[in-house]
């Protein structure tokens, strides 16, 4: 059984409300916690400051812009928004949310594998039952329209990469590609006064589509000393433990991705509103996966600049086309990233550099090359990595079910044979 894996891992629902509405399903969401103790309501003013929520004089009528429900006894997997839509200063209206991580509200407690469609089933059940705890306003799952799904491609490197360190990675990651209209996310980092990204992430932002590869070690980490300063329980050491080695790679598609993505959909097998059977798939979420992947890290696996140079003249190009090659990762070299290096060029020569990189994949050679100080001459591309290994399991089931196929014939040769010298 792989540790890596490939599929989703938080999904977002949106339900739209009608004014009227809103203080009814508050008030079922404080009935609910004052019944059960297991959720908080907290008002999220427009800096995104939280607060416990205390409408004045208890009146629920009073509506805030924004609230957010959460669970803090027991993770369910289930995260609750109500928000003041502000499109139109002349007309108000409202929506729930629901942020859902479908392997926990399926009843499985973990927080690394990724789940995939089959995981829903139970998911839904989950959410339907625990909306019709709540309010009869939240209705079903059904009634739901995707907003966000946040595919994802986990990569274990003890499995893929063995001996990889995975803060190399991280590294190399790093040096990749930024695409036209995104950028990389930072905090302002008061020292050096300027944007900084975090060294344990590579975090790309769009208006309809977020990238984020991470290390999930390190990443679980933070949110675990997050939960001690917040009062809340921090991550288990069990669960810290099994996203030790792994590096998730993210693509947080938006409503303006998922949108036109659902209208897309079409065929008889889609009877769901929110079209989750096709938005879900397999082959969503794998051909999702690849299509960034090749934006951001491209294809080829990782080498010395030394070693890529070998490589190139091995392959007996004229010598234009052979300086050219090595010109480019030189200069990804020099600069220390692709994106930088992309920024050197305009026009003709841009799409010269653009064509020389994909000579350079062609030749299974990554653009980014792997520091000489390391000691490392070449480093396998991860997402090649995985269907070598995706493949190679398969071929081991084959090889299983042959050989208990086999079994079978020659033991029903042996009972017949058996049965035909008793007979005799």
């Amino acid at each position: 059984m792989l540790r890596s894996s490939l599929g989703f891992h938080t999904l977002a629902l949106s339900l739209p409300l009608e004014q009227v509405e809103v203080p009814k399903l508050i008030s079922d969401f404080k009935r609910y916690s004052q019944n059960t103790g297991l959720i908080q309501m907290f008002y999220v003013d427009r800096k995104g400051t939280y607060s416990k929520y205390q409408p004045p004089n208890g009146d629920y009528r009073i509506l805030p812009l924004n609230l957010q429900i959460s669970y803090y006894k027991k993770d369910i997997g289930i995260k609750w928004l109500i928000h003041h839509n502000t499109w139109s200063d002349r007309f108000r209206s409202y929506t729930v949310e629901a942020i859902i991580n479908p392997k926990i509200l399926g009843g499985i407690s973990d927080y690394i594998t990724a789940a995939t469609l089959g995981d829903m089933d139970t998911a839904i059940a989950g959410f339907n039952l625990e909306a019709k705890r709540i309010s009869t306003l939240l209705k079903t799952f059904d009634c739901y329209c995707l907003k966000r799904v946040d595919y994802c491609l986990n990569f274990y490197l003890d499995e893929l990469i063995p001996g990889c360190n995975p803060n190399l990675i991280m590294n190399l990651i790093k040096r990749g590609d930024i695409p036209h209209n995104y950028e990389e996310w930072g905090e302002y980092d008061n020292v050096s006064h300027r944007k900084k990204s975090s060294p344990n992430s590579f975090y790309l932002i769009s208006k309809s589509v977020n990238i984020n590869c991470y290390n999930k070690y390190m990443q679980l980490l933070e949110r675990s000393k997050e939960n001690a300063n917040n009062g809340y329980p921090p991550i288990s050491q069990a669960v810290l433990g099994a996203a030790q080695g792994i590096i998730r790679f993210e693509v947080q598609c938006k409503h303006h991705k998922m949108n036109p993505s659902s209208n897309s959909v079409e065929g008889s097998e889609n009877d769901s509103y929110n079209k989750y059977k096709d938005l879900l798939s397999y082959e969503t979420c794998i051909d999702t996966i690849i299509y960034y992947y090749r934006k951001i890290i491209k294809y080829g696996d990782w080498y010395t600049l030394q070693d890529a140079v070998r490589k190139i003249m091995s392959q007996h190009y004229n010598r234009q086309k052979e300086k050219r090659l090595i010109d480019v990762l030189g200069l990804v070299n020099q600069r220390r990233s692709l994106n930088d290096a992309k920024t050197a060029y305009t026009g003709e020569k841009l799409k010269a550099f653009k064509r020389t990189i994909k000579d350079l994949i062609s030749l299974n050679i990554n653009p980014v090359t792997i520091p000489r100080e390391w000691g490392i001459k070449h480093i396998p591309n991860l997402l090649n990595a995985y269907f070598d290994k995706v493949q190679e399991e398969q071929d081991l089931k084959e090889t299983e079910r042959f050989r208990d196929e086999c079994l079978k014939e020659i033991l029903a040769n042996k009972k017949e044979r058996a049965r035909l010298f008793s007979s005799h």
